[in-house]
């Protein structure tokens, strides 16, 4: 059903472009007053990759994909990015909604999907149960498979996701993992999600950014994951960050 929807949108456009850059950043640094977030960070993100900005907590992870979006200055640096914002899908790790906000989840996706489009929809994120559910009284596993369902529907060139799966069981998460590595591979759509977790990084991610302030270290899974990097990432050895790293 996911493939029906790439070649219904014409979404294969975005893989005649793999190979150029989209978004190019050089010697990032951003500093909160006194306390320094991100230091003189640089790196190159091809269109079409799948992304993960790996690190531990406090690593800057969240405020280095703000800036990318645009959503935040960096204090010093440069970043050019080849892409609109109406190109650009975004799901944050967690969406403060009213409880009382008097609309159901029918009727938040029908404001970006036709009806006919709504059971393609539901094949790919089981939203249909939801319907009738205010979106402020969803869970938040709930809430983050109907905001990465809407922002989908956009049909975005490139797709942001902070942290999108917590709150969602393991099943859910690799069936969504699964939707966005075929999305990817299929349509050229590029995604760059910031990542604790270890794992889904190297299962599902073609380039990295190891970040802690800093970039460690950057490139394919099976060429940065090493002992010494992680030992510089997380502080640790390689073997207690696959034990613990869902606890980060």
């Amino acid at each position: 059903m996911l493939f029906t929807l790439i070649d219904k949108w014409g979404l294969r456009q975005y893989s005649q472009a793999m190979n150029s850059d989209l978004i190019h950043a050089d010697n990032i640094n951003l500093n909160f007053g006194e306390v320094v977030v991100l230091r003189d960070v640089g790196f190159v993100i091809p269109q079409g990759a799948f992304v993960s900005i790996l690190g531990p907590n406090g690593a800057g992870k969240t405020q280095l994909l703000r800036i990318m979006l645009g959503l935040l200055p960096p204090s010093s640096g440069s970043i050019t990015r080849h892409f609109t914002l109406s190109e650009v899908g975004y799901v944050p790790q967690r969406l403060a909604v009213d409880p009382t906000f008097p609309i159901t989840v029918k009727e938040f996706l029908q404001m970006y999907l036709q009806t006919n489009l709504l059971p393609l929809f539901d094949d790919m994120f089981a939203v249909t149960d939801l319907f009738t559910k205010r979106i402020g009284k969803l869970s938040g596993g709930q809430l983050q498979r109907v905001l990465l369902a809407g922002v989908l529907s956009t049909k975005p060139k490139v797709l942001f996701l902070d942290e999108f799966s917590s709150g969602i069981d393991p099943r859910g998460q690799a069936e969504l993992y699964n939707y966005l590595h075929r999305l990817n591979e299929q349509s050229g759509v590029t995604i760059v999600m910031v990542s604790h977790d270890v794992d889904i990084t190297a299962q599902y991610a073609d380039v990295v950014l190891c970040l802690n302030k800093e970039l460690i270290c950057t490139g394919r899974p099976r060429d940065i994951f090493t002992q010494a990097n992680f030992q510089k990432m997380y502080g640790i050895p390689l073997t207690k960050v696959d034990q613990h790293h869902h606890d980060d």
